[in-house]
């Protein structure tokens, strides 16, 4: 009776240990499987992987009424265009096209990415604009995520575009601000990467 008992436990203890081997086994199976993974990654994944840097703008080119302005790129340093207001109800003065009403502008802007460009979008609300491109999702002739592009538009100055100065608040980078008298009708141009990380890029217009 007491040799069964022991070949009971034994059976018993046997199976536990042969369960426990089978665990142990899968568990170096399935690191094995991951490391493997990790070790085909390309090193193009892992520096998309680790891409923080925003897309860029070469160059800003307005056009209307016979009139063209190209505008260099100084913009990821300089805000506004260089122009920071040092004192209270400062008149911005920005070196850029005044456009009548009624006109087209034509707006052309080089934009690039290290990595591909995946949306760009130009609008204005005040005048109730927006052009939209998905580069991930392109249609017609737009490619594929691509690295470089020219971002094109033609925007008609409405009929009711202001056109006398008007006052705006202007904010500081520690969050302080004055008010500016403000000629300018600012457009926003967003482009987005691959990594979604994001370049706003002020175009600015005056209208007479």
């Amino acid at each position: 009776m007491q040799e069964k008992q022991l070949f009971r436990i034994q059976v018993g203890n046997n199976n536990l240990i042969n369960i426990k081997m089978r665990k142990l086994i899968n568990t170096v199976t399935l690191f094995i499987s991951l490391f493997g993974l990790i070790s085909c990654e390309s090193s193009d994944d892992i520096s998309k992987g680790l891409d923080h840097e925003v897309p860029s703008c070469k160059s800003v080119t307005l056009s209307s009424n016979g009139k063209t302005v190209a505008i260099d790129d100084n913009i990821s340093s300089l805000l506004l265009w260089g122009v920071v207001p040092a004192s209270n109800l400062e008149k911005i003065s920005l070196p850029t096209l005044t456009a009548t009403k009624g006109s087209t502008i034509n707006v052309s802007v080089e934009i690039s990415d290290n990595v591909a460009l995946k949306t760009a979008e130009l609008s204005y609300s005040n005048w109730l604009f927006s052009k939209y491109i998905n580069f991930a999702n392109p249609e017609g002739d737009i490619p594929a995520t691509p690295k470089s592009y020219t971002f094109t538009a033609q925007i008609v100055v409405p009929d009711n575009a202001v056109t006398t100065p008007w006052i705006e608040d202007y904010y500081y980078n520690d969050g302080s601000s004055v008010k500016i008298i403000q000629s300018y009708h600012k457009l926003s141009l967003t482009v987005v990467d691959m990594n979604m990380n994001k370049r706003i890029i002020p175009i600015f217009v005056k209208v007479e």
